[in-house]
């Protein structure tokens, strides 16, 4: 099998992973995309190990090295930022306390497996491909900046107004307990 082709096979899996995802989210069945998703995976490993040309070299996987290590250190920073942020505000809105809590956790493992994984392939003195997890680094900060604006855009929320809390929106929580100021 050619790069071409592996091109090819990686392309059509990319579209069948996203019918799937659409219609999952249609019909509110996420069985679905996952089964797809665990089929497609392997295949994919398959038909990469059929490939007989060269996919990278050594320049390739200290780009991706260095590529992860800026993504992880970038999503670090916004990721505590953003959790002190979404705390100081969790007395106005009281789900910004728990997507906080998210963000805190989620910076912790992806530090500890960023460890786990450097000691691992460092004691193999081995260069390992980490692009992929440059990829879902950068997946990670799109989602959280996506989540971000639409968490305060202030669509569904209380808006302090002469002194009382206005529903905007449709908020799916009481108004908040702190004292209007405005």
């Amino acid at each position: 099998m050619t790069a071409k082709q592996f091109k090819f096979a990686q392309i059509i899996s990319a579209f069948v992973i996203a019918i799937a995802a659409s219609q999952s989210v249609a019909t509110n069945n996420f069985l679905l995309l996952v089964i797809v998703v665990a089929v497609a995976a392997p295949i994919l490993f398959w038909v990469r190990s059929q490939v007989k040309e060269v996919m990278a070299d050594e320049r390739d996987y200290a780009i991706g090295g260095i590529a992860a290590r800026w993504a992880i250190q970038v999503y670090s920073f916004a990721a505590v930022i953003g959790m002190v942020a979404l705390y100081s505000q969790r007395s106005i809105n009281p789900f910004y306390e728990a997507i906080a809590s998210t963000l805190a956790y989620s910076t912790c493992f992806l530090m500890i497996l960023y460890t786990l994984i450097f000691r691992y392939h460092q004691r193999l003195k081995f260069l390992a491909d980490k692009t992929a997890y440059a990829a879902v680094g950068i997946l990670l900060i799109i989602v959280l900046i996506i989540a971000g604006i639409r968490l305060f855009s202030g669509e569904d929320d209380w808006i302090c107004q002469g002194g009382q809390w206005i529903k905007h929106g449709n908020p799916s929580f009481p108004a908040p307990q702190v004292e209007c100021r405005k």
